[in-house]
Order: structure tokens, then sequence, then C-alpha cells
């Protein structure tokens, strides 16, 4: 038998399909039965809104998956869940080994330069744009938060690469990454303004503006109450989500100037409208609502 057929797999996932009351309690056996890591993962098709701060937005029924180290005997783990648990949330699991594998290599192939709009183009870091690239935003998808590719995003830079922004000031709501933020900046915008609610986020948007070679006087990040309330902006960019849009349009909407523009995003179809009638009731005008999959843009300025 040659060495690498005895070697143990690097990793094991189990998974329990639950109902939602009893997630906490089988995220808590898990990590005590040895899980490195616990996620939880939709089942079906079941649409969940923001959460409001503090709560965990979760579906009817959840899958709970435990990452544990591979050389972990299966029977060791289920005969602790069997003793923390009751027997009826063990009767739908799921066991597989995993592989090691080069997560490196797998981000770079899942992970190609993107093109928006006319002739903005969004790369990692370590690979080049096409050469007919007008514009071109280097992004680290390490750090998470944003990449160009879920349609929400898509949906904001196809909107700011048919802006002209030479010279304008842009803000940037839940600006996660700062690939919104930096596309305006690398389209000729002087200034721009990223808030967002996770440290984490203004993190990542700062490195990724040293990507881009991205002077300090022309990136302010902190957070949403950082933000002065008498800063005007020509342009607004909002990819968060309908809940937020519709609570935030009155602290939002006096940000913008005079003939200025915003796009929002991060909208289920279905609550296309009532966003736009919130923003219209800032006295802001309603341009366009374009759809993309389940997801939608909503842009406008003031008059």
């Amino acid at each position: 038998m040659s060495e690498s057929s005895t070697m143990s797999p690097a990793w094991q996932r189990l998974s329990l399909d639950v109902p939602q009351s009893d997630v906490e309690a089988c995220e808590d056996a898990l990590l005590e039965a040895g899980a490195v890591s616990v996620s939880l993962e939709e089942i079906g098709d079941e649409q969940i809104y923001e959460p409001k701060p503090g709560e965990t937005p979760l579906w009817q029924r959840v899958r709970v998956a435990g990452l544990f180290e591979g050389h972990i005997s299966p029977a060791d783990i289920m005969g602790q869940l069997h003793g923390l648990l009751r027997p009826s949330l063990l009767s739908d699991f799921d066991h597989e080994f995993i592989e090691e594998t080069d997560w490196v290599r797998q981000t770079q192939a899942d992970f190609a330069p993107t093109h928006y709009g006319d002739g903005l183009w969004v790369t990692p870091h370590w690979s080049d744009a096409p050469t007919e690239a007008k514009t071109v935003v280097r992004i680290d998808p390490g750090l998470a938060f944003g990449t160009g590719q879920h349609e929400t995003t898509s949906l904001c830079l196809d909107w700011l690469d048919a802006q002209s922004l030479k010279g304008l000031r842009v803000l940037d709501v839940g600006c996660g990454s700062g690939i919104l933020a930096l596309a305006a900046l690398m389209k000729g915008a002087s200034v721009a303004y990223g808030t967002d609610i996770d440290p984490q986020a203004l993190k990542a948007s700062r490195d990724n503006a040293a990507l881009n070679d991205i002077p300090e006087d022309r990136l302010w990040l902190g957070l949403p109450e950082e933000l002065g309330s008498a800063e005007r902006f020509d342009v607004l960019v909002a990819n968060i989500l309908a809940q937020p849009l519709i609570e935030l349009a009155p602290i939002l909407a006096p940000h913008i100037k005079a003939g200025g523009r915003f796009a929002l995003s991060g909208i289920l179809n279905s609550q296309a409208e009532a966003v736009a009638a919130q923003w219209m009731a800032q006295g802001l005008t309603i341009d366009e609502i374009e759809s993309r999959g389940d997801w939608s843009r909503v842009c406008g300025h003031r008059g």
C-alpha cells in the first residue's frame, strides 16, 4: 500500500439540517465536539432581509456545518454529539472528507478580470487588465467585501462607468472593499468618501486604495457617525440593502448637492418601488429602476 493511500484527509465536514430554534445549540455542540469552525447555510431558496443591529438573519431551516480535522474519527464526533443534542437533531446529517486545497490558486482561478460598462475593468492585483481597458481598478479578493461579481455591485459599477465624474465629490455608503469609491476615483473624481459600519471593511478599502496608488488625501474612510452632517456630494452610491436604504433616506439624502446624482442597490426587485418612494419623499427625483436577476438599482438626482 502506498504512503499516500494511508494518509488521512486534511479535513472533514459534518452538517446538521435543523430548525431555526435549534441553531445555537447545534453550533455550541459542534464546537464542543472539536470543530475548528462552524458555518450556517440556507436550505432551499428562502429570501431573508437585512437584520436590525444585534439580530442574526436565519432561515426557517438551517444547515449548521462544522469543519473538523481529518484525523478525528467520525464515530467519535457523532458519539459526542449524541451526548450533547437530542436524537431528532441528529437524524438529518451529512458527512464528507475534504482534501487539502490550494486556496490561493483556487481564488485566482475564480476571480478573473471583469468588464463593466463601456471601459471599466476590475482585476485581481496579480493580473493585468486587457489593453483596451479605459479604467482599471485592482482588488485583493482575499480582503472580501466585494469584487464586483455580484449583481448589486455590477449594477453600481455599470452606472458609475456611464457617469462623468471628473473633479466631482463622491460618497460611497457601505463601501465594503472600496470598489465603488475606487472606481469613481480612477474615473476622475477629485475625492471620494467611504463609510461602513464594519471597521474591517474600512481596512479592506484602505488596502485596496494602496493597490491602486490612491493618495490618502483623495479617499476619506470612516464610520457613518464620523461623516460630518454638512458634507455635500455630487454623486452618492449606496450598495447596502433595502431596509437600511429606506430607514437612512432622511439622513443620506441631504448629503446630495443640488444637481447631484445617486444610485442605490442591494435591493430585491420586489423592494425597489418602496425604496424609490422613500427617496422621492426626500424631495429627490427617480430617473430609473433597472433590474438584473433578482436585484434592482434605483437611480435619480436632486433637481
